[in-house]
C-alpha cells in the first residue's frame, strides 16, 4: 500500500482518472506494459486490455473495474493474466479543504503456488515500489498542471508525428490533463491504429513526400503542434542528409503553405526544431537571443524555422521548440547508453568539457501543455532542462544510476568509425549550454532539474524505501 498526498480536492483527481487515457499516461516508461485497449469507465463492468512483455513473448492482461463508488473508490481486478490473483483498490480520501489523499492498495497472489517464494515476492514487491513512485509522482505534477492550464482546455488540435517519441507521450497526457479533443495527422505508410479504440482521438490523412494535403483536413482546429522528421542517429551520408533536411523542411513548408490559405486558421502553430540550432559553442551561455551557429544542423535548423514563415504572416502565433537532448527509455540516445548497463558496463566519452543540455520527456510534453495556454509564449523557445550538464558527468550519474561496475572510455575515433565523422563532431561531440529563458520567464514549472532524480524517475531506479 503507498498513498501521495495531493493539493487537488477529491472530485478533480477522481475526474483526472475517468480519462480513457489515463491508465496509458500513469504507465511508466520502462514498463513492459502495453495498452491495447483503455477503459472506456470506471464503474463496475468495464474492461481494460494489456499486453505484458517478457523477451520476446506477449502475455494479455485483462483487467476488470468493479467496487466503483464515485469519487470514493474503484477497484481493478485481473481476471486474466500472469499472476494467481491481483486486485488493485484506489481510494481517494478527504484530508482538507481542497486537498486529498490518494491510496493504492495491491492485493495478489503469484503464480503456480509460488506465495511461498520470497524471491519472487521481493521482486514483485520492489516492482510494484517503482511503479507507484512514479505514478504518484506523475499524479502530483499532473494536478498542479491541471490547475495551471485550467483556463486553456478543451481545445481542438492536430499532431502530425504522433506516433514518434513525443508525440506517443504527449498525446494521452494532453487528453488526460488538457481535456484536449485530438486528431492525428499521419501518412499513408503510419502503422498506427487505434488500437485503444479512443473515440477522443481522429485521424486524417496527409502525403507530404508527395506535396499531397487536403485543406478541409486542417480546419477547424485552435492548435496545430508539427512534430516529427527523419532520425538524426546513423551516418551521415549525402542521402540521409537530404532526408533529415527534407523530413523538416519540405514538411513544415507544405503545412503553413495550406494554412495560409484557410479562412480560418488555427490561432497557434507549435512546430518542432532543436539547439542543434546553435552548434558547437563550447561554454558560452545560449539562450534564444543567440545567433544561428555553424554547420550542417545549424543550418537545418534555421531552414526547418524559416518553413514558419508563411503561418506567421498570416497572424498565427508560431512557436518553434528548440527541443535539447530529450530523455526517456523508449528511444533516443538514452536507450541507447542504457543498453550496454545489461552487462554492468557504462560508458565514458572523450570530452571532458562538452556540456549537453538535456529535457526529461515529462518536461517536453508539459512545456507544450503550458505553452498552449500562454500567449506570451512565441518565436524560437529553448525547451531544455535549466541545467546543463557535462557529459563526462552526466555518463557518471547514469552509471551510479544504473549501478554500473565498469565504465569503459569511448575514443572519438571510435564515434567517428560507427556514426561517421559529421555526426561524430556535431552530435556526439558538440558542446552546449543551453539555458530556457523564455519558459522561465513565462513561469513553466519544470518538474525535472536534478539529473539523478529524472533518470531514477524514468529509469524506475528509485532507492527502495518501504515503510
Amino acid at each position: 500500500m503507498k498513498r501521495v498526498e495531493l493539493s487537488s480536492n477529491i472530485e478533480t483527481v477522481f475526474e483526472y482518472h475517468t480519462h480513457e487515457e489515463a491508465i496509458e499516461r500513469l504507465i511508466p516508461p520502462w514498463s513492459p506494459l502495453q495498452v491495447l485497449k483503455s477503459n472506456t469507465g470506471l464503474k463496475n463492468g468495464s474492461i481494460a486490455i494489456l499486453r505484458l512483455k517478457i523477451g520476446p513473448f506477449g502475455i494479455r492482461w485483462i483487467a476488470q473495474h468493479s467496487g466503483y463508488i464515485q469519487n470514493r473508490q474503484f477497484q481493478d481486478k485481473m481476471i486474466k493474466g500472469p499472476l494467481k490473483y491481483w486486485l488493485h483498490t484506489h481510494s481517494f480520501i478527504p484530508n482538507e479543504i481542497n486537498n486529498c489523499t490518494m491510496e493504492d492498495r495491491i492485493d495478489y497472489s503469484p503464480p503456480f503456488g509460488l506465495a511461498w517464494n520470497n524471491f519472487i515476492n521481493k521482486k514483485i514487491r520492489d516492482k510494484l515500489y517503482q511503479l507507484f513512485y512514479y505514478r504518484h509522482h506523475i499524479l502530483k505534477n499532473d494536478m498542479n498542471l491541471w490547475k495551471l492550464v485550467a483556463n486553456s482546455k478543451g481545445k481542438k488540435i492536430l499532431i502530425t508525428g504522433s506516433t514518434g517519441l513525443i508525440g506517443s507521450a504527449l498525446i494521452p497526457f494532453l487528453n488526460t490533463v488538457g481535456n484536449h479533443h485530438i486528431t492525428r495527422m499521419v501518412r499513408p505508410s503510419s502503422k498506427y491504429r487505434d488500437n485503444n479504440n479512443n473515440n477522443n482521438t481522429r485521424i486524417v490523412k496527409w502525403d507530404p513526400e508527395n506535396d499531397l494535403i487536403d485543406i478541409d483536413n486542417l480546419n477547424g482546429f485552435d492548435t496545430i503542434i508539427h512534430l516529427g522528421g527523419e532520425n538524426i542517429f546513423g551516418r551521415w551520408s549525402n542521402s540521409k542528409k537530404r532526408k533529415l533536411l527534407d523530413s523538416r523542411v519540405r514538411t513544415t513548408r507544405l503545412l503553413c503553405n495550406s494554412l495560409s490559405k484557410l479562412e480560418s486558421p488555427p490561432s497557434t502553430l507549435i512546430c518542432a526544431s532543436a539547439i542543434g540550432f546553435y552548434g558547437n559553442q563550447g561554454r558560452k551561455h545560449l539562450t534564444e537571443e543567440t545567433s544561428q551557429g555553424s554547420g550542417f544542423l545549424s543550418d537545418v535548423c534555421q531552414k526547418w524555422e524559416d518553413s514558419t514563415e508563411s503561418a506567421k504572416s498570416i497572424g498565427i502565433r508560431v512557436i518553434n521548440a528548440r527541443f535539447g537532448m530529450v530523455l526517456t527509455p523508449k528511444g533516443g540516445i538514452l536507450q541507447k547508453l542504457v543498453k550496454p548497463s545489461i552487462l554492468k558496463i557504462g560508458l565514458k566519452f572523450p570530452d571532458e568539457n562538452q556540456y549537453v543540455s538535456w529535457v526529461s520527456i515529462e518536461d517536453v510534453i508539459g512545456s507544450i501543455l503550458y505553452s498552449i495556454g500562454d500567449s506570451s509564449i512565441k518565436g524560437p523557445v529553448n525547451v531544455v532542462s535549466p541545467k546543463p550538464i557535462k557529459m563526462s558527468e552526466f555518463m557518471k550519474v547514469l552509471s551510479q544510476v544504473l549501478d554500473n561496475k565498469l565504465n569503459l572510455p569511448l575514443a572519438k575515433s571510435t564515434l567517428k568509425l560507427v556514426f561517421g565523422e559529421e555526426f561524430a563532431d556535431y552530435v556526439v561531440s558538440s558542446s552546449s549550454f543551453v539555458l530556457p529563458k523564455k519558459l522561465t520567464m513565462a513561469g513553466y514549472p519544470f518538474l525535472n532539474t536534478n539529473l539523478e532524480n529524472t533518470l531514477r524517475l524514468l529509469l524506475g531506479r528509485q532507492i527502495i524505501k518501504w515503510k
